[in-house]
């Protein structure tokens, strides 16, 4: 008789697809052989999601002259058309698995040391379509069953061909001490398969700790900055792309939405700070900078201020500052450079 499952026994496993063994809108068959080399680790979040299958049913319905009820018939459904995403909440721990999301939601295929984000990266993009094998960044999401006890043993939730859409990157001082959270979403345009998937060695280590707490430098538009929060959310959205095959998957994806690089700056309203409304009044370029002095690394260099909040709070007066990354006046500056390590 098998037991009760929880929640909790489910497992988290993302990584890179190697699309040489599997390519984009495979049969989704996994093995270890189909996740890039070290990359295929547990993601150990606080609350596992389930995959959002809800895009993936086609609908609509039609209410027929004479009835004011549905018939059968009258509500059209088609499961394949559509497509599925998966949400994600990781306080980062381990270093592979932040350069494996940086790399995913960038479309830069080495992030392992300092990553720019020039205009060339932003309007550049792989081969997304069905059957490739060359796009560098693609993922499998794979949701682990609990033990045989569960009699769920055969119910591994796999998403392949995965792009991932968004990626925030986030650290506020009043949440689990600093530490640098990485959320997003993955989006694909291929059926989740249920099964065995075999799969086997993915390992976490505990190896990357990092937050707010150790910068050693904050700035904004070269004022130093008593920082609370931030936030960066880089989206490099796809777009399924038309259909094939008997069940209507797509037939791969295009990235030609808008590549945005946006966030937030809370800082301690203070001389500095009031200096920087006047920035946002001008209109006026300018960097944010934090870093470490060596590996850890948040560069804006070309900033646009879009709103500018003022918390008269008790414990004391904050200004949040959101911000747009442009690539300059001439549209050749870097949006942004990224260094974690």
């Amino acid at each position: 008789m098998a037991t009760n499952a929880s929640g909790r026994e489910y497992q988290l496993v993302v990584g890179k697809q190697d699309v040489s063994a599997l390519a984009i809108g495979g049969d989704g068959n996994l093995a270890d052989a189909d996740f890039v080399s070290g990359s295929r680790l547990f993601m150990r979040v606080a609350q596992i999601n389930g995959i959002n299958y809800d895009g993936g049913f086609q609908t609509a319905e039609v209410l027929r002259s004479g009835r004011r009820s549905l018939e059968d018939g009258d509500l059209i459904r088609h499961y394949g058309s559509g497509v599925w995403t998966y949400d994600f909440d990781y306080l980062v721990e381990n270093e592979v698995m932040l350069q494996t999301l940086l790399s995913l939601a960038t479309d830069v295929a080495d992030c392992t040391g300092t990553v720019t984000i020039s205009p060339t990266v932003a309007n550049t993009t792989g081969d997304y379509s069905h059957g490739s094998t060359t796009a560098d960044n693609v993922g499998i999401v794979l949701l682990v069953a609990p033990p045989t006890t569960s009699g769920l043993e055969a119910d591994d939730q796999i998403m392949h061909s995965a792009v991932l859409n968004n990626l925030t990157l986030s650290m506020d001082m009043a949440t689990d001490a600093g530490r640098l959270h990485a959320s997003g979403q993955f989006y694909s345009g291929y059926k989740p398969i249920v099964k065995d998937s075999g799969v086997t060695g993915a390992t976490t280590a505990v190896n990357y700790e990092k937050g707010l707490f150790d910068f050693t430098t904050m700035t904004v538009g070269g004022h130093s900055m008593t920082v609370s929060a931030f936030s960066c959310t880089i989206s490099n959205p796809a777009n399924r792309v038309a259909w094939q095959g008997t069940s209507a998957e797509a037939d791969g994806y295009n990235r030609a939405g808008r590549y945005d690089i946006s966030g937030t700056i809370t800082v301690k309203y203070e001389a500095t700070s009031a200096d920087a409304l006047a920035d946002w009044k001008a209109n006026t370029n300018y960097a944010i900078v934090l870093n470490d002095g060596s590996n850890w690394e948040f560069n804006i260099p070309n900033a646009r201020m879009t709103g500018h909040n003022i918390d008269f709070a008790d414990e004391g007066i904050f200004v949040e500052i959101p911000f747009m990354a442009t690539a300059g006046t001439d549209g050749d500056a870097n949006l942004a450079v990224f260094k974690m390590t």
